[in-house]
C-alpha cells in the first residue's frame, strides 16, 4: 500500500508524543513492506528525508519580524497555498493510496486538506490533541479546564485570551476555527483516530459523530527501555514545565507532607523546561523547599531513562485533560510505578493499586496522600508494581496488534471512499 503521512514536525526532537507516533507509524509500516512517503515542514533540525523537496518553508512564529511579514504569516497559519502546492506535487509524484494526517495546523494548515480532496485521496487523521473542538488545542485556560467554545462558539477563545494569554495570536486561532468550520474543512476527513476512549468521548460531547472516530492507541517503541538501576532517595516528574501539567500543585502537595515530617530521605526532582519555569522556582523558593525540591534542567536519550529508572516512582499531576502522555508509557518500560491525575486519558493505562495510582485532578490534598502513600511501600512492594506496570503497558502497545488494527482502518477506509466514489 502506498501511504502518505503528515506532520508539521519531521524532526524526533520537536513535537513531543505527536511526532514519536509519526515516526513508529512510519517504521511499522515500511517494516511490513508498505511505500510510505512524508510531508512536513523544512527545518535545520529535521531528519534526513527523500522527500524534502516537496516541503514547506520553515515558519518559526518566534522570529521577530516585521508588520508585512507577520500579517503574510497569519495568512499562513490559517490557509496555507504553498502547502497546498507543495502537497498536491507529492500527490503526483508518490500516487498515495491514502493519507494520513498527524499534527499540520499552523504550519501547513488545513488547506492541505483541500488539495487531498480534490485529488481524491481518502483521508485519516490521529487526534493528537483537542484542536478539532478547540483553537487553542488544550481545552484549558487561565489555569483551568475551559470547554467554552462547545457549540462553535469559538469567540471565547478572543475574550478569553485562550492562546499565549494574548489578543492578537487569539484572534487568528477564533478565525482560523470560524473559517474552517464554514468550509466544513474536517468533514472532508474520512476518519478520525482517537489514541484514548477519552478522547473520542470527548469529541463526540462537542458534536463529532462517533461513527466517524476510531479508538487507537498510538504505537509506541519498546525497544531499549530494559535498563536496571538501583533505587535511589527521589521521585520524579518530567516533561514540559507548562500551567496544565499541573507541577505548582505537585510543588505544594510535597512541601505540605514535609510539614508533616514525611520527607526525612526523600526529594522531588523536576526534569524538563517550559514557561513556566521561573515560576516554579519562586515558588520552591517562597516555600522554602530548596532541599527537598530540585530542578535539573532538559534531559533526553540516556540521560533521562538512567533518572527515570533510578527514581521511586514517577508522577503526573496534569489538571488538564491529558490524551495518551508519554511518560506514563516510558515509566512503566522502565518498571517504574506512576501516580497520575484522573483527568484525561492517563487513567486508561493504568491498574489502580497494581501499577501506580490515582488521584483527584487538582486536588493537592489527595495528590499528597497517594505519594504519602507511595513512599510508604517498601522496595519490593514498589519493584513488583514496577513489573506489573512494564507488563501492562507491553500488552497495552502489543506493535502486532496495532498494526493490523491500523492496516484495517486503511483498508476500510479506502473501501468506502470507493464505493462513494461509485454512487
Amino acid at each position: 500500500m502506498r501511504i502518505l503521512q503528515v506532520h508539521k514536525y519531521y524532526s524526533k526532537k520537536r513535537g513531543g508524543g505527536s511526532v514519536t507516533a509519526f515516526f513508529e507509524i512510519i517504521k511499522i509500516l515500511e517494516k511490513n513492506g508498505h511505500t510510505v512517503s512524508v510531508f512536513s515542514m523544512k527545518d535545520s533540525e529535521n531528519e534526513k528525508s527523500e522527500y524534502e523537496r516537496y516541503f514547506t518553508k520553515h515558519l518559526d512564529f518566534n522570529e521577530k519580524n516585521n508588520v508585512w511579514e507577520k500579517i503574510k504569516m497569519v495568512g499562513k497559519v490559517i490557509f496555507n497555498r504553498e502547502a497546498q502546492k507543495k502537497i498536491e506535487k507529492i500527490i503526483q509524484a508518490e500516487k498515495p493510496e491514502i493519507a494520513h494526517l498527524h499534527n499540520f495546523y499552523h504550519y501547513l494548515s488545513p488547506s492541505i486538506i483541500f488539495s487531498l480532496k480534490k485529488n481524491k485521496i481518502p483521508m485519516i487523521m490521529t487526534l493528537h490533541d483537542y484542536k478539532l473542538i478547540c483553537p487553542n488545542y488544550k481545552l484549558f485556560s487561565q489555569g483551568k479546564i475551559c470547554e467554552n467554545c462547545r457549540g462553535g462558539r469559538y469567540y471565547h477563545c478572543f475574550l478569553k485570551k485562550c492562546v499565549k494569554n494574548s489578543y492578537s495570536f487569539s484572534l487568528v486561532a477564533m478565525l482560523e476555527a470560524y473559517l474552517h468550520k464554514f468550509l466544513k474543512t474536517y468533514e472532508k476527513v474520512d476518519l478520525f483516530i482517537a489514541p484514548s476512549k477519552f478522547m473520542k468521548e470527548k469529541c463526540v460531547e462537542f458534536g463529532i459523530s462517533p461513527e466517524k472516530i476510531k479508538i487507537l492507541k498510538n504505537p509506541f517503541d519498546t525497544k531499549n527501555f530494559g535498563l536496571n538501576k538501583e533505587e535511589e532517595n527521589y521521585f520524579l516528574y518530567y516533561g514540559r514545565l507548562s500551567e496544565e501539567k499541573g507541577i505548582s500543585d505537585l510543588i505544594k502537595a510535597v512541601a505540605k507532607i514535609h510539614q508533616e515530617n514525611f520527607l526525612e530521605k526523600d526529594k522531588l526532582l523536576i526534569v524538563g523546561k517550559g514557561p513556566e519555569e521561573k515560576n516554579l522556582k519562586k515558588l520552591v523558593q517562597k516555600l522554602k523547599m530548596e532541599r527537598k525540591i530540585s530542578f535539573l534542567g532538559f534531559k533526553q536519550g540516556e540521560d533521562l531513562k538512567k533518572i527515570i529508572a533510578s527514581s521511586k516512582f514517577t508522577v503526573l499531576p496534569s489538571v488538564w485533560y491529558d490524551n495518551l502522555p508519554l511518560t506514563i508509557l516510558e515509566s512503566q518500560l522502565l518498571k517504574k510505578p506512576v501516580i497520575v491525575s484522573d483527568l484525561g486519558g492517563s487513567k486508561e493505562l493504568m491498574i489502580e493499586n497494581e501499577t501506580g495510582f490515582i488521584f483527584q485532578g487538582g486536588n493537592i490534598d489527595d495528590l499528597g496522600e497517594k505519594i504519602k502513600k507511595m513512599l510508604n511501600l517498601n522496595f519490593l512492594e514498589r519493584e513488583k508494581m514496577g513489573e506489573k506496570a512494564r507488563k501492562n503497558i507491553s500488552e497495552v502497545n502489543d506493535e502486532k496488534n496495532l498494526y493490523s488494527q491500523l492496516l484495517k482502518i486503511y483498508k476500510e477506509v479506502i473501501n468506502n471512499y470507493k464505493r462513494k466514489e461509485k454512487k
